[in-house]
């Protein structure tokens, strides 16, 4: 008897169930707890997931055989990138942890952390690197419409210098937070700058007379293999399972169910937005004249053109300190810190790694090959972790399996790794074959491959 009330106690206490229960540990410490609430938790999420793969999105829809068929493959793959962060927040409550590696850690055992916290570690390096580039880009576009390619002889104009000074003035400041929490007011701005370039690919899809577009758009695909053409822009697009755990741990009632249902607002609003310029943008251009970068798509030098490419640079602004947090806990976690060490030591990981993106965004402005096959990365954050995550955590708190419960959890855990395996193959592949195939001309400005690449003025 003693047994079966410890196994019961057990079950009690370790459930994985994705359940809108309170957390009770939350509940004891929610008059002591500081942080944000579902609204802040809101503009986490969307901050982080918004953000340059929107602009590649019409070209998606095409690339993908028609509308419906991008829709529809989005949908899909929503219900489990919004189950997979579910699944990240209740892991955590499992392991009492506030990071995705220290999570995998706890499940897998404390050797999995060196390899969790390293893929973290080079995917956050990575993508701040992309945000600074995507950042110069947009400064140069300004700038070549506003002055002709004779600003890259102007020291003040330049992008070395612009991407530095806009750097230290907007993100630097933000990237020495040690909560994650801090940032929610910059993720709203973000939010609202995402709504305004939103608002303008819908705009610039009516013609002059203010009618509707006529151009020819497919609706289904002529070849089924079409649809695997968007799989690489959702992982790229929707990956902020990275910052789940860190997002949940700081919200102030921290409950499985509230996250849960700001992670499905969040994603819904994703979705809704994602697919408006997927839409709008491929209905502007029509069947094969998507331009991969939306807005290098429109020639005109109007004011809303250029307020909204500023628009994407200071989504950038706000994006990039949520990252660099993620990177930096994960350098802390590779050295046995953790988040409360000693300020100074934050503090200079953070410069350190500020510095050297830096650096690296403007010396080497071409990295598209890294970043492609890194892609891969995204689809293991989405499906490989929480999916092993989720088999670990059932395993541990029923390993015979007594109850039908934990053997469709398992199942779930299965199915969502052998699909997370599946996708990263998939964009590794077409990342290889992206980087094998040699343009026709030299990009400018460029899109989901290349949108890191050179800038105007070479």
């Amino acid at each position: 008897m003693t047994r079966l009330r410890e196994d019961e106690e057990g079950f009690m206490s370790n459930d994985i169930v994705l359940s809108t229960a309170a957390n009770p540990l939350s509940r004891q410490s929610s008059e002591r707890r500081t942080g944000i609430g579902s609204l802040g938790t809101i503009f986490l999420i969307i901050n982080a997931t918004l953000g340059a793969g929107m602009l590649n999105f019409p070209e998606a829809f095409d690339k993908s055989g028609g509308v419906a068929t991008a829709i529809i493959a989005q949908l899909f793959f929503l219900v489990f990138i919004t189950s997979t962060m579910v699944i990240l927040a209740n892991c955590s409550d499992v392991t009492s942890t506030a990071t995705m590696q220290s999570t995998f850690a706890g499940l897998c055992g404390p050797n999995s952390l060196f390899f969790c916290g390293l893929c973290v570690a080079v995917y956050s390096f990575g993508c701040c690197i992309t945000f600074l580039i995507v950042i110069g880009d947009q400064f140069d576009r300004v700038f070549a419409t506003y002055y002709g390619m004779e600003y890259c002889h102007i020291w003040y104009l330049s992008r070395p210098f612009i991407t530095c000074l806009s750097t230290v003035i907007f993100i630097l400041p933000l990237s020495f937070f040690k909560r994650l929490d801090a940032l929610n007011y910059a993720s709203s701005i973000g939010c609202i700058t995402i709504i305004y370039v939103v608002w303008l690919i819908i705009y610039e899809s009516f013609d002059e007379d203010h009618k509707l577009p006529t151009k020819p758009m497919h609706i289904w695909p002529d070849e089924p293999t079409q649809v695997l053409q968007i799989v690489p822009i959702i992982c790229f697009a929707y990956q902020s399972h990275m910052t789940a755990i860190p997002t949940y741990a700081c919200m102030k009632n921290r409950d499985v169910g509230k996250f849960t249902a700001c992670a499905i607002i969040s994603m819904v609003i994703c979705f809704i937005m994602y697919s408006t310029v997927g839409v709008f943008g491929y209905a502007t251009f029509g069947i094969g004249k998507v331009p991969s970068d939306i807005l290098q798509g429109y020639t005109d030098k109007s004011t809303t053109l250029t307020i909204a490419i500023i628009a994407i640079a200071i989504k950038n602004f706000t994006t990039y300190p949520i990252v660099l947090y993620c990177g930096r806990d994960a350098i802390l976690s590779l050295i046995g810190l953790d988040v409360d060490c000693h300020s100074l030591i934050r503090s200079s990981i953070t410069i350190i790694w500020f510095v050297l993106c830096l650096v690296i965004a403007i010396l080497v402005p071409d990295i598209s090959p890294v970043i492609s096959i890194m892609g891969s990365l995204s689809a293991a954050f989405i499906f490989l972790f929480p999916g092993i995550c989720l088999l670990q955590s059932t395993l541990q708190k029923d390993p015979h399996l007594y109850l039908n419960k934990d053997r469709f959890l398992i199942f779930l855990a299965i199915f969502i790794t052998a699909l997370g395996a599946f996708v990263c193959g998939v964009v590794f592949v077409e990342a290889i074959e992206d980087l094998r195939k040699s343009p026709v001309e030299p990009p400018t400005i460029t899109g989901f491959r290349s949108q890191f690449g050179a800038s105007l003025c070479n």
